[in-house]
């Protein structure tokens, strides 16, 4: 059975006292454990619909593919998994040594799929603006020194250049994890991001929202020393998913959004989910 990773007190050892304190060994470690214990197949419940994959015009199942040895082609892994928690109190900003920019969601709240009262052609109407949550580990094995690192889900939102190979990565659904001891004194360092593109939506009830595929369009490293995310590469051997799986609540407000004073309010709707990230490797 798998066990959320919690963080472990550190002990004191005398004979460390004139030692380098910074936790930059303990952050470093804990980034490699979480893929280390990462799950090696996903939740018996997830519908074929979200795990249906076009590659080189063949379709595939993703349930199907971990199932492989690692050496054929195609093949895949789960690279690491997290699950909702409340947002972190103090994130990092993130972007380059030249632009940062912080995460838009409320700090230390309820994780939430976040609403916004939109005017349109038929009335007034909520519409889905972001997802804010911090993240926890799903591993194998408790992660200690978790405390070091910042985990957190937010809406990435475009129009920052990372130059080669990155680009200007688009708007969309992001993943991060940060350890800031390791920024060596750029905060927007220390940190990988995954961006997601929807590819499959499967309902999961009228009470939940649904469960995602998506696409990774860019995976922007900053430091961090370890595959915590799964990447797509340019030469096309390996595609990285995410995978919304098990959400409870999330879903749109049914009042409060029915005039103009109300346009640009926001919402935010508690609601719980896993996610899984899965890279798929083809032959070169």
């Amino acid at each position: 059975m798998l066990a959320l990773a919690v963080a472990a007190s550190g002990g004191c050892d005398d004979d460390d006292d004139d030692a380098p304190d910074d936790g930059t060994a303990a952050a470093t470690e804990a980034v490699k454990q979480i893929a280390m214990n990462a799950p090696t197949s996903l939740p018996a419940n997830v519908p074929d619909e979200v795990l249906r994959v076009t590659l080189g015009g063949v379709e595939y199942n993703l349930r199907e593919l971990l199932s492989r040895p690692s050496e054929s082609r195609p093949s895949a892994h789960i690279v690491a998994a997290y699950l909702t928690v409340p947002t972190p109190e103090d994130p990092p900003p993130f972007g380059t040594r030249d632009v940062a920019v912080d995460p838009d969601y409320e700090r230390a709240a309820p994780a939430a799929q976040v609403y916004e009262c939109r005017q349109n052609a038929s009335g007034f109407a909520w519409a889905f603006l972001q997802p804010e949550a911090g993240l926890q580990p799903i591993t194998s094995q408790p992660i200690p020194a978790l405390d070091k690192l910042v985990l957190d889900h937010f809406r990435y939102p475009a129009g920052i250049d990372f130059g080669p190979p990155t680009g200007t990565p688009p708007v969309g659904p992001s993943w991060r994890v940060s350890a800031p001891v390791l920024n060596e004194g750029t905060p927007t360092a220390g940190q990988t991001l995954f961006v997601g593109s929807v590819e499959a939506t499967v309902a999961n009830g009228s009470g939940n929202v649904p469960l995602l595929r998506l696409a990774n369009v860019a995976r922007i490293d900053r430091g961090l020393p370890s595959d915590v995310f799964s990447r797509t590469t340019s030469d096309g051997t390996q595609t990285g998913y995410a995978l919304r799986l098990n959400t409870v609540g999330g879903i749109a407000p049914t009042a409060g959004c029915s005039g103009t004073a109300d346009v640009g309010q926001r919402e935010r709707v508690p609601y719980a989910a896993d996610y899984y990230f899965v890279d798929v490797l083809t032959a070169p």
